[in-house]
């Protein structure tokens, strides 16, 4: 169950914190267990002289040889204890889903700790003799509400005490899994690991107790099948397509719905059951992202919403059986027409909700004042859980595999190649809107060969500039007072060239050489307008008229680049090509992309003799620059 909780955890947080959900999965066990040997088990099961109706006492750090004479009842109490461990730390791991990449890791170990404790009180009102729910005649087979339900209230509390992760809530923020394949390999591990949860509540297979693990796995089963063909159902009525997280939901959700009562249910039951809980917990979902509480794993739709519906499906659906009297003797409504199992369903439900929720914010509010904290600072979230705690980077950069703990200065490194990542990956998203706001649209082969060529030197970025000022001036509907989406792309040339197209700088001085490499380019293209304000005749591009038009451009260029001081324009040349590793011939194709580009009829071959014969064009370019330096 663990390990299926883990791997539908780390699938579904962002890849920079899958390793640390994964640790908080094994610390729930280590710490968690040791907590809950100590002092939870016996909170829940212990019989004292002082338990009561409301705790238990006694049995604490807990030794079956201490507590029971026959070798019988101490292979019992063995077998107990390793059980209720199990659905004690289950309880602590919803909590884990549900503080996703906002807690430090030392306090979330607290926390575990502490909400193993809260649990041990719950365990005792409904499954030990003395217990006040127990005795009024709750049913709950295998832990929908002492486990699903604190786990997934306290996980409700945390999230909103915890507040949203960063930009999670922003116009333009997109959460998608790190690994959906992670998230529905985990689904299926907990879907088949919840046969053993609700078969062995059963405790045996003697005394008939066989018929009711059957009854159990059977109810299980079909619950799923509701479940699951429910959130396909809405999956794709809303959207066409089968969403992964409406499947895990459904999924999920049915069988925590399922718990209270697989026991003691038919078929029909649990199948009705499961597509029920499906529906709430699909409708649960617009409604958190309308409230703003970040949910990262769905612990709210899961086990909060599916752990309340189970318990009223017990007052509901629920018929004695002949074996254990689960149900003391009461029946659902639907077979006795009373309210009074219901009303005892509802009332454990209430207040294990508010007792719950109570406590857990009180802890959170304590680890939170404490010198620890609770939550990690921004910069530490933006960084993400698997560096700052572990040592290790995420896969939302270049993948680090680091043999050992990062030292100071590799942690530095680690740290600026994500902000670099994040910052361009920013960047071309605000291209891309740019691009989409002016209208401007990307052609099959050559549009998107030349948008792929990032420009890294002069002459390749003024061939990209020419071509735009030659497609705009070809254009039909261009006149003196309108402006096409390819011109208004043009003219902000000069200010996307150092982003976009021109190579690093590495120091802050370097900007005044971009500033001057674009008013190269930029003056370039007003003198090519004027005179063609003055020569009307020379704005059809053809194959004759293309050399020429080149011509005049790298003249414009070089008297550019004469009035330069050669101080203003250091660029490291090599091998004749400007910074950024371009040689002379890829001018050339560049060159010859450009006229397949504004000239679509011409064919490769003659594209790049028109260019290659344009010697004194071509030439007069890098030359330049080189005398410069």
């Amino acid at each position: 169950m663990h390990s299926g909780f883990g791997l539908l955890e780390s699938g579904s947080v962002a890849a920079k914190d899958e390793v640390n959900i994964m640790v908080k999965n094994v610390v729930d066990v280590v710490f968690g267990g040791l907590a809950y040997w100590a002092f939870g088990y016996g909170l829940s099961f212990g019989n004292g002289p002082y338990s009561n109706a409301i705790t238990g006492w006694g049995k604490f750090f807990y030794n079956p040889q201490r507590d029971f004479d026959s070798p019988r009842d101490e292979g019992w109490a063995y077998a107990n204890f390793l059980f209720q461990l199990s659905f004690a730390t289950t309880s602590s791991t919803i909590v884990s889903g549900a503080v996703a990449e906002r807690a430090k890791l030392r306090s979330y170990i607290l926390l575990g700790c502490i909400v193993i404790l809260i649990q041990a009180l719950p365990s005792h009102w409904v499954w030990d003799s003395q217990g006040v729910f127990f005795k009024l005649g709750v049913v709950d087979f295998a832990g929908c509400s002492c486990i699903h339900m604190v786990g997934g209230i306290i996980g409700l509390v945390a999230t909103i005490y915890l507040k949203p992760r960063r930009n999670r809530f922003n116009e333009n923020s997109v959460h998608q899994m790190s690994s959906p394949t992670n998230a529905l390999l985990g689904t299926f591990m907990l879907w088949w690991g919840w046969f053993g949860i609700n078969s062995g509540s059963a405790w045996g297979v003697t005394n008939g107790r066989w018929r009711l693990a059957a009854r159990a796995s059977v109810a299980t089963i079909m619950s799923s099948i509701g479940g699951g063909v429910t959130s396909i159902t809405f999956s794709f009525a809303k959207t066409r397509k089968l969403q992964v997280n409406y499947l895990i939901f459904g999924l999920l959700s049915s069988v925590v719905a399922i718990t209270a009562i697989c026991a003691i249910a038919r078929p029909w039951h649990a199948l009705l059951i499961g597509a029920i809980s499906s529906t709430i917990s699909i409708s649960v979902i617009p409604a958190l992202e309308f409230l703003k509480i970040d949910d990262p794993v769905g612990i709210i739709p899961i086990h909060l919403t599916s752990s309340i519906w189970g318990m009223c499906a017990v007052g509901i659906f629920a018929e004695d059986d002949q074996v254990l009297a689960v149900t003391n003797g009461h029946y659902g409504l639907i077979y006795s027409g009373s309210f009074k199992l219901l009303a005892i369903q509802m009332l454990c439900t209430v207040t294990i909700l508010v007792y719950s929720a109570i406590v857990g914010l009180l802890a959170l509010i304590i680890l939170g004042k404490s010198p620890l904290g609770i939550r990690v600072t921004d910069y530490e979230e933006q960084i993400g859980a698997d560096v700052v705690e572990h040592g290790l980077a995420g896969t939302n950069i270049a993948r680090y595999h680091l043999e050992k703990p990062l030292s100071s200065k590799t942690f530095t490194t680690v740290t600026k190649a994500i902000t670099k990542w994040k910052i361009q990956t920013r960047t071309n998203r605000a291209l891309r809107e740019q691009h989409a706001a002016l209208g401007y649209r990307q052609e099959p082969d050559s549009g998107n060969m030349l948008m792929r060529q990032r420009k890294n030197n002069l002459s390749n970025g003024a061939f990209f500039s020419l071509s735009h000022h030659i497609r705009s001036r070809n254009s039909p509907s261009r006149t003196k007072t309108s402006t096409t989406p390819a011109i208004s792309l043009s003219s902000n040339f000069s200010e996307e060239t150092n982003r976009r197209f021109m190579p690093p700088f590495r120091k802050k001085e370097d900007n005044v050489k971009s500033a001057k490499i674009n008013e190269i380019a930029l003056t370039s293209k007003r003198r090519m307008e004027e005179e063609d304000e003055k020569n009307p005749n020379c704005s059809k591009t053809t194959q004759s008229n293309f050399v020429p038009m080149l011509d005049r451009f790298s003249n414009n260029i070089s008297d550019t680049l004469k009035s330069l001081n050669p101080d203003q324009l250091r660029l490291d040349v090599s091998s004749g090509s400007a910074q950024g590793g371009r040689s002379l011939d890829h001018n050339i194709v560049s060159g010859r992309r450009v006229l397949q580009y504004v000239t679509p009829n011409i064919d490769s071959g003659s594209a790049t003799r028109i260019v290659t014969s344009a010697t004194s064009s071509r030439n007069k370019i890098l030359p330049l620059i080189s005398d410069a330096v």
